[in-house]
């Protein structure tokens, strides 16, 4: 009876080195599903591959790939099934990378450490198997062995732009708003446009109606090469009571809406708790008709806000913040010192670069 012949101790050596990877990017998805995370993996996680979370998808697929790396040396099939599943992990990898440098701007660094883990663990495949190719070829098996792996690379390269192009189709970032209430609904001016302008201010903070109108100024100006958008930040309670009011008029009266801003916040020096029919009244002269928004459009909206305020970290208000998704770059302009139409312009043409 023949015994088994042991693993050399290289081949073992090895074997540890190409599972470090795969419990990297194991490790690295599970930290990003729970959310421990730099500031610039939020906007990260709001996109969805064929409508399903990345994370733990990420997760799963790193669960998968070390089933297989535990049986490589067991079930045949999963030995040459490896290189498969990274080959398009890596094309899958590439286009998320792609889509944080170019389209959100900032870099997940959770994300990127996964990128890279897929990244070093296809390295150390290809040198692994390097070593058996080269003896295969020196033992006079050339052609078979260059038939094979003309094969295989064909296969992975097959995998490669089967992962590129199911995550370049797949990958999408979902409206955050239910209800047909859309992100750009709530954008003033260039809403294509890779400048932009955040406005956040609170109804009842003496600072914010102090700047309103270099605000109102800036933002007029803004809105020719920039999207603006105007953000509630509740830090007076009262404030809660003018967002459905004043989501409806961004939303439904984009034309009028400086001049009913500037209403409502005389409607805010009289009240804390303005009734619809108070609102109606003030904006009447205006020709405006108030039609409020449905409960799961007030709610999805405040959630925009609130996502944007944890995004930019924004303390206090009034703030305005400038941004360019193309350049990657921000800056952040904090009451009425710095609060001016002319910084505004100057900070839009100091983060784009122009």
């Amino acid at each position: 009876m023949e015994s088994a012949v042991p693993a050399s101790p290289g081949k073992s050596a090895r074997g540890y080195w190409i599972a470090l990877p795969f419990a990297a990017a194991w490790v690295l998805s599970i930290l990003s599903w729970l959310g421990i995370c730099s500031d610039g993996c939020e906007e990260t996680h709001l996109y969805r591959l064929f409508g399903l979370p990345l994370s733990p998808l990420g997760v799963g697929f790193f669960t998968l790939c070390g089933l297989v790396f535990l049986t490589r040396n067991r079930i045949r099939f999963s030995g040459f099934l490896i290189p498969v599943l990274l080959s398009g992990a890596l094309g899958s990898e590439g286009v998320l990378i792609w889509t944080q440098r170019y389209v959100i701007g900032r870099w997940c660094l959770l994300c990127v450490g996964i990128g890279f883990s897929v990244a070093v663990a296809c390295v150390l495949i290809a040198l692994e198997r390097l070593p058996g190719v080269t003896a295969r070829i020196r033992d006079g098996e050339r052609n078979l062995v260059m038939k094979r792996l003309a094969g295989k690379t064909v296969l992975i390269l097959v995998a490669f732009l089967a992962g590129l192009g199911m995550t370049a189709v797949g990958l999408s970032k979902p409206d955050a708003f239910a209800a047909g209430l859309s992100e750009k609904s709530l954008v003033f001016g260039d809403a294509g446009s890779s400048s932009e302008v955040y406005i956040i201010t609170d109804w009842f903070c003496p600072a914010c109606r102090a700047v309103e109108p270099e605000i109102l100024k800036g933002a007029r100006k803004a809105m020719q090469q920039a999207k603006v958008v105007f953000v509630d930040y509740p830090i007076h309670s009262a404030t809660l009571n003018y967002v459905p009011y004043n989501l409806s008029f961004i939303v439904r009266e984009k034309e009028k809406y400086f001049r009913i801003r500037e209403v409502l916040t005389t409607v805010a020096q009289k009240t804390k708790e303005p009734t619809p029919e108070d609102v109606q009244a003030a904006v009447s002269p205006l020709g405006v008709k108030f039609v409020p928004l449905n409960y799961a459009d007030v709610m999805a909206g405040m959630q925009y806000f609130s996502t944007l305020i944890k995004k930019f970290k924004v303390s206090g208000t009034p703030s305005v913040v400038v941004r360019d998704s193309r350049t990657g770059k921000t800056k952040t302009l904090y009451g009425p010192g710095e609060i001016t139409s002319d910084n505004i312009l100057e900070a839009l043409a100091e983060v784009s670069g122009k």
